[in-house]
């Protein structure tokens, strides 16, 4: 009919009503019985107000459902039932077709073109999580039959409970998606339940507390010990916490540095979310520990928080090897979730070193090892016995030598983007991933940054602990993002040094705006890319799904990998090196 709507138009309508609402911080409700929002929901007691739903402001739903560290990257989708099971994999093949017969009937000609609309079908299926009573897990995966169990308590019980990660240009998508939800839970013969109304607020979260593992009050001592300090057991869990959000005890004095009465060592609140990110939970836990306190110069230790800090600096070397204890496992309490695209198809040599622990007997084989004496000379005697030798002979058959054993060293540098947008959170967990990689491994690690307008090697190849935490110190995220700079320094720091199958790493949240060669910094930065390549060096590159389009070109140019995350978190980035160096040494390699 002349003047009705279609589906692209209608999707279009609810992209723009979106992202008006969405810009002002509010959440909305679609129909009668789906909210959405970039927020978390909560559904309110029915004896208070039945069908309504809150939108809690201070909860995002990215960090709250999916340990994410940047805000503002999911959309929220609920859409509410009446009770009833809901198959969570006829969620899943509805919305993928929804998907489908959109872009279908968006561009007909994807008709002629199967693997191009597959592909950004997928895409989409990959990018949207479903949780209903019934299973969860994406799209895609729920597509194919592969579902995680629901468990008791979790989001979806009473409603289909959608995280689908999209930019403004897609909140389109919202409306194919609830479509096609309210669909499927009509056929299965479940009732919509109804919002009558949506409210906005805060919800009060219950941050970790200190409390929940330090003994208060603080232990007093007699006698020789008369001054006032803190139990060192208890002491050392506080240690060890804080440890968990600034990396070592130099840090932790660094940070307590930050509340000194001189003015010198005092760092402005900027300074510390530059370094560390968001701290305010943690400066109020040690207030209520009483080791800070508010004066006219602000917040400033205590005599107990003084007497932390001499603690710290005397108990350096034990506290330091309880932090590299922690560290050598990969840090739990998030979802490891990255995607792999290209493949590198360079080769790793191998190192071939004698093995004492286990030797070789065989006549016919052409030995050019060492020969095992002990194991030989036992040999030949007892031979020399059962063959009625008058004295020990050694023969051919007698002759033991030990055997080889092939190693492939991997030494990783790491080029981080050290821009005004890797500041805090982010720095963290590269700075982790480089102290990580050199107490897990027996290779070098080197550590390159790019910034402003220039790159510096901030850590050479090393093997010392304490060279990599004073260069790993130093970085503070400020600037533009000069790529091809960083690129080139990385390079010419692995050409110039004695490196086995060295693996570069590139950990960026943006794209080049800084040039090196002409005026466009994108185009250098591909330039730079494909010398990677030239070198023979093995690249991968780590960035988030935002600048996809881009970093694709980077990894193409430097015949290299891209593994795509959700968030530059410290579990992603170490299962990525981990998942690649295993990659390195499953192929095929040559003797060095």
């Amino acid at each position: 009919m002349m003047g009705e709507k279609t589906n692209i138009d209608k999707a279009a309508s609810v992209g723009n009503y979106l992202s008006l609402y969405f810009g002002q911080n509010q959440g909305v409700r679609l129909g009668e019985s789906t909210v959405v929002s970039r927020k978390a929901h909560a559904r309110m007691p029915e004896k208070r107000i039945k069908g309504q739903i809150k939108i809690l402001l201070n909860r995002d739903a990215g960090k709250t459902y999916l340990d994410y560290v940047d805000a503002d990257q999911i959309v929220h989708i609920d859409v509410y039932h009446k009770p009833g099971e809901i198959d969570p994999r006829d969620t899943a093949r509805a919305i993928f077709y929804a998907i489908d017969n959109y872009f279908l009937e968006k561009n007909p000609q994807l008709q002629y073109a199967e693997d191009e609309r597959f592909r950004i079908v997928t895409d989409y299926a990959n990018k949207i999580f479903v949780t209903t009573n019934g299973g969860k897990g994406t799209v895609y995966d729920l597509f194919q039959g592969i579902m995680r169990p629901f468990i008791e308590g979790e989001e979806g019980f009473d409603h289909v409970h959608i995280l689908a990660r999209l930019n403004r240009e897609e909140y389109y998508m919202v409306y194919i998606i609830a479509e096609a939800v309210e669909e499927v839970v009509l056929q299965s013969e479940v009732k919509l339940a109804k919002v009558r109304n949506i409210i906005h607020g805060n919800q009060k979260q219950a941050e970790e507390s200190f409390a929940g593992y330090i003994k208060l009050p603080w232990k007093k001592f007699k006698g020789q010990n008369a001054r006032q300090l803190p139990a060192k057991e208890n002491v050392n869990q506080l240690i060890l916490k804080l440890a968990e959000k600034f990396g070592g005890v130099d840090e932790i004095e660094e940070f307590l540095d930050s509340y000194s009465t001189n003015i010198f060592k005092r760092k402005g609140i900027d300074q510390q979310k530059k370094k560390w990110g968001d701290i305010e939970h943690y400066v109020e836990q040690l207030e209520e520990l009483g080791l800070l306190k508010d004066t006219v110069m602000g917040k400033v230790l205590t005599r107990k928080g003084i007497n932390l800090k001499d603690f710290v600096m005397n108990h350096k070397c034990e506290l330091e090897t309880e932090i590299r204890r922690n560290m050598r496992r990969v840090p739990s309490g998030g979802t490891s979730r990255f995607r792999k695209m290209g493949k590198a198809e360079k080769k790793s040599s191998q190192v071939e070193f004698t093995n004492r622990n286990k030797t070789q007997n065989n006549p016919e084989k052409n030995w050019s090892g060492d020969l095992a004496v002990p194991e030989t000379i036992v040999q030949a005697k007892k031979n020399s016995f059962l063959r009625g030798d008058p004295r020990l002979r050694i023969k051919r058959e007698d002759l033991h030598y030990y055997d080889k054993k092939t190693y492939i060293p991997i030494d990783v540098c790491l080029l981080i983007d050290a821009s005004g947008s890797m500041a805090g959170d982010k720095r963290q967990a590269a700075c982790y991933l480089a102290e990580h990689l050199l107490l897990t491994g027996k290779e070098k690690v080197a550590v390159v940054t790019f910034q402003e307008r220039s790159s510096k090697v901030v850590v050479p190849f090393t093997r010392n602990e304490r060279q990599l935490r004073k260069g790993l110190s130093t970085i503070n995220p400020a600037g533009l993002t000069p790529l091809a700079d960083g690129i080139m320094t990385a390079l010419d720091l692995i050409k110039n040094t004695r490196v086995r199958n060295p693996l570069l790493v590139l950990i960026t949240d943006g794209i080049p705006n800084a040039p090196l060669w002409t005026l466009d910094a994108k185009m250098d930065g591909l330039e730079a890319a494909a010398r990677i390549a030239h070198s023979k060096v093995r690249f991968i590159c780590i960035g988030v799904e935002s600048n996809r389009y881009y970093l694709e070109k980077v990894a193409e140019k430097a015949e290299g990998v891209l593994y795509l995350v959700d968030d530059l978190n410290k579990e992603n980035l170490i299962n990525i090196v981990k998942a690649e160096k295993k990659a390195m040494l499953a192929a095929k390699s040559s003797p060095a």
